[in-house]
């Protein structure tokens, strides 16, 4: 069924499009890691390989920032280079990620993540059925020119589903002021506005409600708004995060290892956020592999309360989303389970690489 993302008004998805990197080693491991296919994934392993090929993989700090290197010509595609790595050094070890990186927890509390923007009467029916699925938690997409059209939607919601489900809302506003689509265009005013109706209805986050450089405007924000402030999915490098939580900009850090850095940097970034009492909440999205990779990234810290799971029937279900695995992830009761087998620990269906 056509999926129609709110995050790109007008815009109709038929198909995922996922782009997947294979590390052989010479001791017999294999790493695996993936990526939403932006178009650079191919000319992007080619590169690295040039540097990568005939070093020992374990050495993943030197061959991050052989990636850091790469990443202006690149961009997103070099870090799932580093999350295959770690897949390997994983395996190597006989663990799972998260173990390697903390061991905080062996299950996260889920939310559904939609990604379409619907009539207050089919989400108000849509959180009904995946609360009957075991969620207990729902993240809305608010989209609407209007912003009782915005609420409208919220509160169908919150109706519906009484306190047995928690309620995010994502604006999708971070990057929406220089994208080729037709908007809503948050302001400054709007979001206030937005952050102060939601407190109504209980809203654990607002997401994203402005541009993703307007680091005085989101500080401005996260003091007056009544609700935490979340967001950062699409901030680049290690410095624009250092940034955002030294200016004091949201809440809620929201990173994604197969978007903003690596797992080395996106851990460090999680402990100094921890540090300052900041939440981290990964997003995910693009790629079910990369999904498990965010997993194990929650997982693996203190300072983290739900995980990102993408979830949308009839248009965007889960089981299609994670096609490519032969293990897909699934929320029981609310919670998702971490793969214990050595490395990501889930396997990718031999027509992937066949």
């Amino acid at each position: 069924q056509a999926f129609h993302p709110a995050w790109a008004p007008g815009r109709t998805e038929t198909a995922v499009r996922v782009a997947y990197v294979r590390i052989d080693t010479d001791a017999g491991i294999v790493g695996v890691a993936g990526h939403e296919f932006y178009g650079a994934e191919e000319q992007c392993v080619e590169r690295v390989a040039s540097y990568l090929v005939g070093e020992d993989p374990l050495q993943i700090e030197k061959h991050a920032g052989t990636l850091r290197y790469l990443w202006p010509y690149f961009g997103t595609a070099v870090w799932f280079v580093e999350i295959a790595l770690w897949d390997v050094l994983g395996k190597a070890a006989g663990l799972p990620l998260y173990k390697l990186l903390g061991n905080v927890r062996e299950a996260v509390p889920a939310y559904a993540s939609t990604g379409q923007n619907r009539t207050p009467g089919q989400r108000a029916d849509d959180a009904r059925r995946l609360r009957d699925e075991g969620f207990r938690a729902i993240k809305l997409r608010i989209h609407n020119d209007a912003l009782a059209d915005d609420l409208a939607q919220v509160a169908a919601v919150r109706a519906a589903v009484g306190d047995t489900m928690a309620i995010m809302v994502d604006a999708n506003q971070a990057d929406m002021h220089e994208a080729p689509f037709p908007g809503p265009h948050w302001s400054y005013h709007r979001a206030v506005r937005t952050a102060d109706a939601l407190a109504d209805y209980a809203v654990e986050w607002l997401e994203e409600p402005l541009p993703r450089h307007d680091y005085a405007g989101l500080r401005r924000l996260r003091e007056r708004s009544p609700i935490p402030i979340s967001g950062g999915e699409v901030n680049q490098g290690f410095v624009e995060w250092q940034r955002l939580l030294q200016d004091g900009c949201y809440d809620i850090l929201q990173p994604d290892v197969t978007l903003c850095e690596g797992f080395l940097r996106t851990r460090a970034l999680a402990a100094a956020a921890h540090a300052s009492a900041i939440q981290v909440v990964p997003h995910t999205w693009g790629d079910p592999l990369g999904m498990v990779a965010n997993l194990h990234l929650a997982a693996s810290i203190p300072n983290t309360s739900y995980f990102e799971f993408p979830h949308d029937p009839p248009a965007f279900p889960a089981n299609v989303y994670q096609h490519t695995l032969k293990q897909p992830l699934k929320v029981d009761d609310g919670m998702i389970q971490v793969p214990q087998e050595p490395g990501l620990g889930v396997d990718l269906q031999d027509w992937v690489f066949g």
